[in-house]
């Protein structure tokens, strides 16, 4: 006889958004801050956090979670939208405005992507017009997801929505925008200069989940699968491997609660927590790559610098400064480079990738002691990435020792 718990379908959510508002967890505070920018009349609001951190899934349950009377809520992902010409992302817009506000498109004259082209402005002074009479008493706010992806690298070439976007937010006193941003280097900064008419944007982290919330996600997602137990040491390892990351942590679960299907064994413990994390490293790859596309490749070395330092320590007070372990590496670290890896290092805390954790003495100044923060992501680092594989990127992008300095640091390693 077939045992209904093998039938039951996976709760837990990878590589997909979230739709189901009681999924989601920690977000309160996120949600208290837009109501009261929304209510205070903040015209453009600003989330940030790094990518697979679950922006996309807040993102589709806004409208559920927060209750303002006064608004309506509309999505645009604007992932894709780099190229494409500005008509094209209003027509787009626009029929995501329709749709979402369950407008019928009989009743609402959307210009032609054609109309657009030639005078962008009929968004506003044809579409939206309609839009608020629609909505009456009601207030427009947009959603756009991925809104860094509309500038290349060097924030230079900049899809000419986001200028229009400027031109009109303050002119229309129903719009309102919320941007969702990865943490492109300097995204903040220059969201901030781009918007300086609008005035300083009020912005707020999208982060890791706290120990509780946590917790919650791991218990409370499985909810209909009631003989579904987790032995408190699995919890307690769940939150150390994934340090609270949503991604991480529902990536975990996932596994755990497919192996225990599998084996019809609803009772999860350490030794099946074991099981699932080379799993995990693999199935996961996208979320631990996708993190890294805002790195240079020298902050990249420093990741795996770091994850390496932690790896030879015996224990966190023994993890040394990842200037000495390229140092085993052979690079010359000179005076100029120290400070030079030392503000990459600062970049990637500031990125939310290391947290420092104490100070060590080289050659004769103190130099900052890091830990990569969330240990799942160390684990992959030194799985997929391990400075012993990365020796040609290493000579080509640092000064390497002579062999004269090799045999002197060796001499002098103990002093």
């Amino acid at each position: 006889m077939t045992n209904l718990m093998t039938l039951i379908k996976n709760p837990y959510t990878v590589g997909r958004p979230i739709f189901k508002p009681e999924n989601l967890f920690g977000r309160e505070t996120i949600l208290s801050f837009i109501q009261e920018q929304l209510t205070s009349g903040a015209k453009v609001t600003l989330l940030h956090g790094q990518r697979r951190m679950g922006m996309t899934s807040f993102m589709n349950n806004i409208a559920e979670y927060v209750r303002l009377d006064e608004f309506v809520f509309v999505r645009l992902s604007l992932e894709d939208k780099y190229n494409k010409s500005l008509d094209k992302i209003l027509y787009d817009l626009a029929r995501n405005i329709t749709d979402e506000l369950g407008i019928s498109r009989t009743t609402i004259n959307i210009p032609t992507q054609e109309d657009l082209k030639v005078e962008p402005q009929d968004f506003v002074n044809i579409f939206l017009l309609q839009v608020y009479q629609q909505l009456k008493r009601k207030n427009l706010v947009l959603l756009l997801d991925e809104f860094d992806m509309l500038w290349d690298n060097s924030c230079q070439e900049i899809n000419s929505f986001v200028y229009f976007l400027i031109s009109i937010i303050n002119l229309q006193e129903k719009l309102f925008i919320i941007l969702f941003v990865g943490r492109r280097e300097s995204s903040l900064e220059f969201i901030q200069s781009l918007f300086r008419e609008v005035g300083k944007l009020p912005h707020k982290e999208l982060g890791l989940l706290d120990k509780s919330n946590t917790i919650k996600l791991v218990t409370e997602i499985p909810r209909e699968a009631t003989n579904y137990r987790y032995d408190p040491d699995v919890i307690e390892a769940i939150w150390e491997l994934s340090g609270g990351h949503p991604y991480y942590t529902q990536l975990l679960c996932y596994n755990l609660f497919q192996q225990a299907r599998n084996k019809d064994k609803w009772n999860v413990n350490y030794q099946d927590f074991q099981g699932v994390i080379n799993k995990s490293l693999e199935e996961g790859e996208p979320a631990f790559v996708s993190p890294l596309e805002v790195l240079s490749t020298q902050q990249k070395l420093i990741l795996s610098a770091v994850a390496e330092a932690q790896k030879r320590a015996t224990n966190s007070d023994h993890i040394v400064s990842p200037l000495v372990i390229l140092e085993m590496y052979d690079v010359k670290v000179m005076e100029n480079l120290i400070e030079e890896l030392i503000t990459a290092a600062k970049h990637l805390v500031d990125l939310r990738f290391l947290e420092e954790i104490g100070e060590q003495k080289f050659r004769k100044i103190k130099v900052p002691i890091y830990k990569v923060r969330i240990e799942l992501f160390r684990l992959w680092l030194l799985k997929q990435h391990p400075l012993e594989r990365q020796r040609d990127l290493i000579n080509e992008l640092f000064p390497k020792k002579s062999s004269l300095q090799r045999i002197w640091d060796m001499a002098f390693s103990n002093e």
